[in-house]
Order: C-alpha cells, then sequence, then structure tokens
C-alpha cells in the first residue's frame, strides 16, 4: 500500500487483515516523521521485503507517481506490478484473489475485470 496517510494505510491493512489474513501487506504509508507524503526510497524498502512478488496500489497523485517510479528504480528479481485502481476496492480484490491461491499475473487479470 502506497498512501499519503500512515493512517489509510494501516486501516486498508486492518480490513485486509480480517477477509485474508494469510496475505502479508507491506506498507509505504506517510513520510517517515509521521506527515503526510510519499517516498520513492520508503516504498523501494517496502519492496524489498516481500517474499516473491508484489503489487503496488496506490492512493492518488504523488503516490502513484511515486510508486512507478520506484518500479522504474527497481533492481530486485521478484515480480513487482502497479495497478492504478481505486485503492481500497482494488486491494480489497487483490488479497482476497491471493489468500484464493491466484498468482501476480492472475491477480492482474482479476483486477482488470473487478474494478
Amino acid at each position: 500500500m502506497v498512501s499519503h496517510s500512515a493512517k489509510i494505510a494501516e486501516g486498508i491493512q486492518d480490513l485486509l487483515k480480517e477477509m485474508a489474513p494469510a496475505v502479508p501487506i507491506h506498507l509505504a504509508g506517510g513520510l517517515e516523521d509521521g506527515t503526510i507524503g510519499t517516498d520513492v526510497n520508503r516504498i523501494l524498502e517496502v519492496v524489498e521485503q516481500v517474499d516473491e512478488a508484489a503489487l503496488l496500489l496506490s492512493d492518488i497523485g504523488s503516490a502513484t507517481m511515486n510508486a512507478e517510479l520506484a518500479l522504474d528504480l527497481y533492481e530486485g528479481d521478484k515480480d513487482v506490478q502497479f495497478y492504478d485502481g481505486p485503492i481500497v476496492e482494488s486491494a480489497f480484490v487483490a488479497a482476497v484473489s491471493a489468500g484464493n491461491g491466484m498468482n501476480l499475473e492472475q491477480i492482474m487479470e482479476q483486477l482488470k475485470h473487478e474494478t
């Protein structure tokens, strides 16, 4: 989750834990000092935390720009993709789909039809 607000990212994570408790949700919400904003370096740090594949979702404006920039800068070997859709709905579809065993390619396809 890439959000300008740590509270928004945490709230989405709380919702998803109820719906798909086994799916790891990593957060890059707000700035390090707790203020509103996004940071490419924080996004990259979160991407490095994932085990295999990852889907980046963002809330608005510069969060989307920074998520896309982080993908451009990412030099690792994990399959990391970005989906530009409504963050809560997209996160819900992605987490439930992942919890049901779908891979990242299948989840991306599901998102195109559901959101």
